[in-house]
C-alpha cells in the first residue's frame, strides 16, 4: 500500500449554513490528516472558519464563475471528489467524467413528489442520469435507500453511509426532568416543516411553553398573532452557548416535517436530552423506537395524545431522556468517520 496520501475534494461550503454543508465541514474536521489532504470551498462574504490541515478554497464574487472555477480546479486536482449537493450537478459531474476521477454522494433525503420537483428545479430534468455517472451513491438510511430505489430506480450502494455528529457540542449536565413544561421546534424555516401543526399543539396545551428556535419572519408572526398564541415564544437564531442553554430549559424536542432526509437536530436534540416527537413519513422508525428514545406518530392528534399522555405521567420521560442520549452519542463522528474512510479508500481501489 502507497504512503502517498489520497487528495480529497468535499463540494461543499464550510461558512454558508446548510446540512450537506454542516456534514463537509465535519467531514473536513473528522478524517484522518495522516491519510487525506482535504479541500473544501468557502464563502469570502462570510466568516473565515478555520480547520487545520485543511485546505480552503474562497469563492469569491462574481461567485457564478468563481464557484465554476472551484469546482473546476479542485475536482482536476483531486484523488476522490465528494459531491453532496445538486449544485452545478451537471457541469461537476462531467469534470469528473473529463478527468477520470473517482466521485461518489451521499443521498440524503426522499425524491417525494415535492423534493423531485425542487431537484429538477436545481440540477436539470436529467439529474437523475446526472447521479449515474457517479463512481458510487450512498445512502444514509434504509428508508431513504429503499424509497429512492422503489420510486425512482434510483439504485445506491448496499451498505449505508451515515451521518454523524458532534456530542461534545450538546451534551448537557442537567437531570432528568420532573414535569413537561418546555418543548422546542428548530428549523431554519418554519413554513417548510409543518409549523401549522405546531401551533395547532400550542393551541391546545395553552399552559405549556412551544418554544421556537430558527428564523423569525413575519408569516410567522402574524399567525401566532391571528391565534392569540402567549405560550408560544420565538428565540430566533442562537450562537451555540445560547442554543445550549435553551436546550438545557427544555424536556422534548418536537419535529413536525414531513419531508426530511435524517434530520441532525434529532442527534443534536439527543445528546442534550431531550427525545423527539415526530411523524414516521421520511422512515424515522429506523433509528428512534417509538416510547423507547422518541416517539414516532403518524398525524397531529396523536402528538397531541402523545403530549396528554406525557403531562399525566412524565416519569417515563427519565427513561426515554437517557435513551435518547445513547442515541445521540451511537452516531458520534468519532464513530461513523471509520465507515466514511473506508469508503474513500474502497473507491480508490486504496
Amino acid at each position: 500500500m502507497s504512503n502517498k496520501k489520497l487528495g480529497v475534494f468535499l463540494g461543499g461550503y464550510l461558512n454558508y449554513p446548510n446540512a450537506q454543508n454542516f456534514n463537509c465541514f465535519a467531514l473536513a474536521k473528522h478524517l484522518d490528516k495522516t491519510r487525506f489532504n482535504i479541500t473544501v470551498l468557502s464563502l469570502s462574504s462570510r466568516p473565515i472558519i478555520p480547520l487545520k490541515e485543511v485546505t480552503i478554497h474562497r469563492c469569491r464574487w462574481p461567485y457564478s464563475l468563481t464557484i465554476c472555477w472551484a469546482y473546476f480546479w479542485n475536482i482536476m486536482k483531486a484523488d476522490v471528489v465528494y459531491l453532496p449537493k445538486g449544485e452545478l450537478l451537471g457541469y461537476n459531474t462531467f469534470l469528473c467524467r473529463l478527468f477520470k476521477k473517482k466521485c461518489f454522494t451521499t443521498i440524503e433525503g426522499i425524491l417525494d413528489e415535492t423534493n423531485f420537483k425542487k431537484a429538477r428545479q436545481k440540477s436539470g430534468s436529467n439529474f437523475l442520469a446526472y447521479y449515474n455517472r457517479l463512481t458510487k451513491r450512498y445512502s444514509i438510511s434504509n428508508y431513504i435507500k429503499q424509497f429512492n430505489e422503489d420510486r425512482h430506480g434510483l439504485l445506491t450502494e448496499p451498505n449505508l453511509l451515515e451521518l454523524g455528529t458532534d456530542p461534545s457540542l450538546f451534551t448537557l449536565t442537567k437531570g432528568p426532568s420532573s414535569s413537561l413544561q418546555n418543548v422546542v421546534m428548530i428549523a431554519a424555516n418554519f413554513e417548510n416543516k409543518g409549523i401549522d401543526d405546531y401551533l395547532y399543539l400550542a393551541a391546545s396545551f395553552p399552559l405549556l411553553k412551544f418554544h421556537l428556535i430558527g428564523k423569525k419572519t413575519d408569516v410567522l408572526n402574524q399567525k401566532i398573532k391571528q391565534k392569540k398564541l402567549e405560550n408560544v415564544v420565538q428565540h430566533g437564531y442562537l450562537d451555540r452557548d445560547s442554543y445550549k442553554g435553551i436546550l438545557s430549559q427544555m424536556q422534548l424536542h418536537i419535529l413536525t416535517s414531513r419531508s426530511e432526509g435524517f434530520p441532525k437536530v434529532i442527534l443534536e436534540t439527543a445528546c442534550s436530552g431531550l427525545p423527539s416527537l415526530v411523524y414516521g413519513d421520511y422512515g424515522a422508525n429506523d433509528w428512534i423506537s417509538n416510547g423507547k428514545n422518541g416517539f414516532v406518530v403518524d398525524n397531529r392528534d396523536q402528538m397531541k395524545a402523545t403530549l396528554n399522555d406525557l403531562i399525566k405521567d412524565p416519569n417515563p420521560l427519565i427513561k426515554i431522556s437517557e435513551a435518547a442520549i445513547q442515541l445521540g452519542h451511537s452516531y458520534d463522528w468519532n464513530i461513523k468517520i471509520k465507515a466514511w474512510e473506508e469508503a474513500i479508500l474502497a473507491i480508490c481501489d486504496v
